[in-house]
C-alpha cells in the first residue's frame, strides 16, 4: 500500500440535508488512490444526522482508521468537505482536518460542498448545485454534464433560474419555494442531493492541496455575527471581527 496514497476525507458539511430514504449519510471514509479511476474505497464510517454529530467526528475517525486497517501516520492527504453548509459543522469539519493534517504531516485539500454532491450526479446535461438556501436566495454552483464546475458558485434569486442554462436543480428541502416553483416552470427538476464521505475523497483527487493554516470555509452570505456587528455598530471595526470569523 506504501505506492498508493490513502486520503482520509471528512463530509459532515450539511448534515440537515439528509432525509430518510436516501442511503448514503455524511461520515468519514479512507480510499486509497491517485485517481477517480484507481480508487479503491477502504473502509467507511457513517455518522448519524439526526443526532448532534459534533462529538462523534473524532471517534467515527478513530473507527474509520481501524476498519481500514491503517495507522494515522499513513494517511497521505486529508480531504474536507469545506462548504457552504451548517455554520458549525463546516468549521468542526475544517479544525479537525488542519489538527490531523498538522499531527500527521498529510496534505490538506479543500473540497466545496457543492463539487461533492455533484459527484453523485449522473446527468446528461449542464446541472446546478444549490446549497444554504436563506430568505429568498440560494448559493448556485453550476457545472458541466462531466462534473465540471463552470463557476465558484453564486447566490441568485427565482429570476436568475433561467439564465442558468441548466437541465437539472440538486437541491435540499430548504430551497426557497420561489426558486423551485421557478424552476419547474422552467421544466427543470429538482433532485436531492447525496454528500458522500467517499464521493468527498474521489473529487478530491482532482484539486490541489492547499496550506492547512489556509482552508476556510465557504461562506455565501457574511457570518451571522459580522452582520449584528454591523447592524448595531455600522462598518466601524468590522474588517478585525470578519477575519477572525
Amino acid at each position: 500500500m506504501a505506492d498508493r496514497i490513502l486520503t482520509l476525507a471528512i463530509e459532515t458539511s450539511n448534515p440537515s440535508a439528509w432525509e430518510a430514504g436516501i442511503p448514503v449519510r455524511p461520515g468519514v471514509a479512507i480510499v486509497s488512490g491517485t485517481t477517480a479511476a484507481d480508487c479503491t474505497t477502504l473502509a467507511v464510517e457513517a455518522i448519524d444526522p439526526t443526532q448532534q454529530h459534533d462529538d462523534d467526528l473524532m471517534p467515527a475517525i478513530d473507527r474509520v482508521v481501524r476498519a481500514a486497517g491503517v495507522r494515522p501516520t499513513d494517511i497521505g492527504r486529508i480531504a474536507v468537505s469545506s462548504g457552504p453548509g451548517g455554520f458549525t459543522a463546516v468549521r468542526m469539519a475544517i479544525t479537525v482536518a488542519k489538527t490531523i493534517a498538522d499531527t500527521t504531516g498529510a496534505v490538506c485539500v479543500p473540497v466545496p460542498s457543492a463539487m461533492v454532491a455533484a459527484g453523485s450526479v449522473a446527468h446528461p446535461g449542464p446541472f446546478a448545485v444549490a446549497l444554504a438556501s436563506k430568505n429568498d436566495s440560494t448559493f448556485v454552483t453550476v457545472f458541466d454534464a462531466d462534473r465540471a464546475p463552470r463557476d465558484s458558485g453564486r447566490l441568485i434569486i427565482a429570476a436568475d433560474i433561467a439564465d442558468l442554462g441548466i437541465t437539472l436543480l440538486v437541491a435540499d428541502r430548504f430551497l426557497p419555494a420561489a426558486v423551485k416553483e421557478m424552476a419547474g416552470d422552467q421544466g427543470i427538476p429538482v433532485q436531492t442531493p447525496i454528500f458522500d464521505p467517499v464521493g468527498c475523497a474521489r473529487m478530491s483527487l482532482g484539486l490541489s492541496p492547499v496550506d492547512p493554516v489556509l482552508v476556510v470555509p465557504i461562506y455565501p452570505r457574511p457570518p451571522e455575527a459580522v452582520r449584528k456587528w454591523k447592524e448595531l455598530h455600522g462598518d466601524r471595526g468590522s474588517a478585525s471581527t470578519s477575519t477572525s470569523s
